[in-house]
């Protein structure tokens, strides 16, 4: 028992780096097909997750030392089908006249092994029932598949890193977590009476899609700027002649100008969000619209400090006083502490879909393009 929690301990350890690589994809697509992510369906994903993520420690952890893995040569295998009753029935000792001994046929090694295989799997055939909307059968297979990749996991020696297999290839383990996906199946069936269905979280996910959040703004932004980024590098690569931040200033001038009018108001980040850019009228913005709105965006918000901050610190150094360097770390705290204020002004008005000074003036305005169901 402490082996299956220390290796649920590391399991728990791993789930972040998991989760880290996960997220940014998952959030792209939820917000690219319903235009928003319900928090209950977070938790249900990251649930699984979590849930296979442990299943799996527990199929190759703990790992073999380097002495021990110097000694597998041979791939071990277990090919007769229900070998574990028998096993059961050797491991206990039934006296039928003293009714004690009957507890022996469940309290020994080899069923509560087998019953803890069962019941690792019994989720997997929930989840699928429920969240991944599967059939019966369909359930069946991909229960069994997932344990046939277990059982080869361990087979190969975790994909030949190891010269030999550590874990046993067990035939009766495809059994039992096959039918342990199938129970899991058949229990969901009461659960989802009480719980909401997935066509109806999706129902939601869609209601929600029709605003836009704050949040699913800064994602759009997020994909935008690693375009950017790419463009900037080719702008370099490209134009030898240029500083970084003049090839930054180009690669986003040109992203936001050009990729909104051949493309219908949208950029790549709002392509993944299921958003595009929309006059306040009504229907397609001007084509100059979309150059106004990006050059006071990032004007306001990115250039023009930037530009401001070299100025003061060439007006500073310029100056012979010898307080000077006092006076430039307050001057650039206090515009530093404005900027903030400024940011944090603008992202609250985001946040409660008030328009922005850059989409008054170009008359433009965000809008979802996911369609309510």
């Amino acid at each position: 028992m402490n082996q299956y929690l220390e290796i649920s301990f590391q399991a728990v350890v791993l789930f972040p780096f998991v989760v880290a690589v996960f997220t940014l994809p998952y959030i792209a697509y939820n917000y690219h097909k319903y235009g928003s992510v319900l928090s209950l369906k977070v938790i249900l994903v990251y649930s699984f997750i979590f849930y296979i993520l442990c299943m799996y420690c527990l199929v190759i952890l703990p790992l073999p030392s380097p002495e021990k893995a110097a000694t597998l040569h041979s791939h071990k295998m277990q090919l007769e089908p229900f070998l574990f009753v028998k096993d059961i029935l050797k491991r206990s000792h039934i006296i039928k006249s003293q009714p004690k001994t009957w507890l022996t046929l469940v309290l020994n090694k080899a069923f509560l092994v087998n019953i803890l295989n069962l019941f690792l799997a019994i989720p997997f055939g929930m989840y699928l029932r429920y969240y991944f909307k599967r059939p019966f059968f369909q359930t069946v297979l991909f229960s069994f598949l997932l344990s046939l990749f277990f059982e080869i996991t361990q087979l190969t020696g975790l994909y030949f890193i190891y010269p030999g297999s550590y874990r046993l290839f067990d035939v009766d383990d495809l059994i039992v977590n096959t039918f342990g996906g199938l129970l899991g199946y058949i229990l969901m069936g009461p659960l989802m009476l009480l719980l909401p269905s997935r066509d109806e979280l999706d129902e939601i996910s869609y209601r929600r899609g029709v605003e836009v959040s704050l949040m699913r703004r800064f994602i759009a932004f997020l994909f935008d700027m690693f375009f950017v980024v790419i463009m900037t590098i080719l702008c370099e690569f490209l134009l030898r002649n240029f500083t970084l931040l003049s090839s930054f200033e180009i690669a986003v001038l040109a992203y936001f100008s050009v990729f909104p009018i051949l493309f219908k108001g949208k950029t790549f980040g709002k392509f993944i969000t299921s958003t595009a850019i929309f006059s306040i009228e009504g229907g397609r913005p001007p084509f100059y619209a979309y150059f106004l709105r990006y050059l006071l965006f990032f004007g306001v918000y990115f250039f023009i400090p930037i530009h401001l901050r070299r100025i003061l610190e060439n007006f500073i150094l310029m100056n012979e006083d010898p307080s000077k360097d006092m006076a430039y770390a307050t001057i650039e705290l206090l515009t530093a502490l404005l900027y903030f204020l400024f940011l944090l002004m603008a992202i609250i008005k985001s946040a409660r879909h008030r328009s922005l000074f850059y989409e008054r003036c170009s008359k433009t305005v965000i809008q979802s393009t996911v369609k309510e169901i």
